[in-house]
């Protein structure tokens, strides 16, 4: 017999949670204070690495006081009985707005210098995060139902801490760690890599993408990233969605999926800062793909963790279609650097206005439609998943189901609208 959905978690977890929270928070204080007397002080001088301080700051009190400080609240006001709203979303024409003024008012603080190292991190940190949540915005269609604030954000902390931490071990720790002692690997793909940005620096786009140094990083970025990313992402969620209804389970895991976006963008765009604007609004085209593939894995975990026939077999399917999602996304984006790579090591070659332009054009159209499909199937999952209560609510019914010939159409004329725009923006972006 399967135990009756929305069953609270035990006292003992809660304080489990609270101590983890707590353990964060505390050693965070000294820190978040010696950074914040840091930044000011460089940013009083007006140093030119103030926003690598402030950024690099920034994230340490995020990910201590900040996360450790919402986790510690919501277990104690959970141990107190005392309930939690509704997260209702902002609409998603909002959030957009939202996105667009932090990027606007993050070029202007750091092209001016103006306290850059104190107002840049929390403008990036927002831009960050504003594309998943709408992407959960979307989902919902903010119909918030079970999802509240109290397990929204404590599933965005655990995604952001614990699911970046695991897949930091997965992706990258334990990779350089056979390739170096088991393998003694590593000054081969060292030298291959130092081979693909000479071959950038050297406008020949030919040698680029058939460099050992290219395979290597496609290798990780679009089989063991997406691996280790989609496996990481909900296990902080695995207390709790066991106990929630299908789509509050989905939910609870496309937040998790939030918290790890957010964090990637940081990183993606502070280790990118030169072009920061421009990753963080390509990154925003997929804004949905983790979220997508967190809630799919973590509704495959509810099944297994609710004893449902053939869970094991769900699991694998979910598991395989965010990775695989996942894997698009992330071989498309370095084909388009790679394709696009040339402007940014040397000067453009003459060829690539003629094929690769093209090609970096199509494969940016696209992630775009990648982008658009996963805000559809998430909100269509989110729709049309079973609503499985203490009642046993029957499937909801939606009018958001299109056929194959719609969903065929949609995408040929996707395909024929923003295949120009990709590479419209491609121009304007290497004029």
């Amino acid at each position: 017999m399967q135990p009756p959905i929305e069953e609270p978690l035990s006292k003992q977890m809660k304080r489990a949670i609270a101590a983890a929270g707590l353990l964060l928070f505390l050693p965070g204080l000294p820190l978040a204070l010696g950074f914040f007397c840091m930044i000011l002080i460089v940013v009083a001088e007006g140093a030119t690495e103030g926003v690598q301080i402030g950024l690099g700051g920034f994230i340490l009190i995020a990910i201590t006081v900040g996360a450790g400080g919402i986790v510690l609240w919501h277990s104690l006001q959970s141990l107190q009985g005392k309930p939690s709203q509704s997260l209702n979303l902002p609409p998603a024409w909002t959030m957009v707005g939202l996105f667009g003024l932090c990027v606007i008012l993050g070029l202007f603080v750091t092209e001016s210098n103006f306290a850059a190292g104190l107002l840049f991190p929390p403008l990036l940190f927002v831009g960050a995060a504003v594309p998943p949540l709408l992407a959960v915005s979307w989902f919902t269609h903010q119909k918030a139902g079970g999802l509240t604030w109290r397990r929204g954000l404590v599933a965005l902390v655990g995604g952001a801490t614990i699911g970046v931490f695991v897949a930091l071990i997965l992706e990258i720790i334990l990779p350089l760690v056979v390739l170096t002692l088991v393998l003694n690997l590593a000054e081969i793909v060292t030298a291959h890599l130092e081979d693909l940005f000479i071959a950038l620096a050297g406008e020949n786009i030919a040698a680029a993408v058939t460099e050992p140094g290219f395979i290597f990083l496609l290798v990780q970025l679009a089989i063991i990233a997406p691996l280790a990313e989609e496996l990481a992402k909900p296990l902080a969620t695995l207390p709790l969605i066991g106990h929630l209804s299908r789509r509050d389970a989905f939910l609870v895991g496309a937040m998790a999926g939030v918290g790890f976006a957010a964090v990637e963008n940081v990183l993606y765009a502070g280790f990118g800062f030169y072009f920061w604007a421009g990753i963080l609004v390509v990154r925003a085209l997929g804004g949905a793909i983790h979220p997508l593939g967190s809630g799919l894995v973590a509704l495959g975990w509810r099944g297994v963790l609710r004893n449902e026939p053939g869970a094991w077999r769900n699991w694998l399917v979910r598991f395989g279609l965010a990775v695989g999602l996942h894997a698009l996304w992330n071989g498309g984006s370095l084909l388009v650097i790679t394709l696009a790579g040339a402007k940014f090591f040397g000067q453009l070659p003459p060829e690539i206005d003629i094929l690769g332009l093209s090609m970096a054009g199509t494969t940016l159209a696209l992630l775009i439609i990648l982008g658009l499909a996963a805000l559809w199937a998430g909100r269509s999952i989110t729709q049309n998943v079973e609503l499985d209560n203490l009642s046993h609510c029957e499937p909801a019914k939606s009018d958001f189901i299109l056929s194959d010939r719609s969903v065929a159409i949609w995408a040929m004329l996707c395909l024929i609208a923003i295949v120009p725009m990709g590479i419209t923006g491609l121009q304007l972006l290497l004029r």
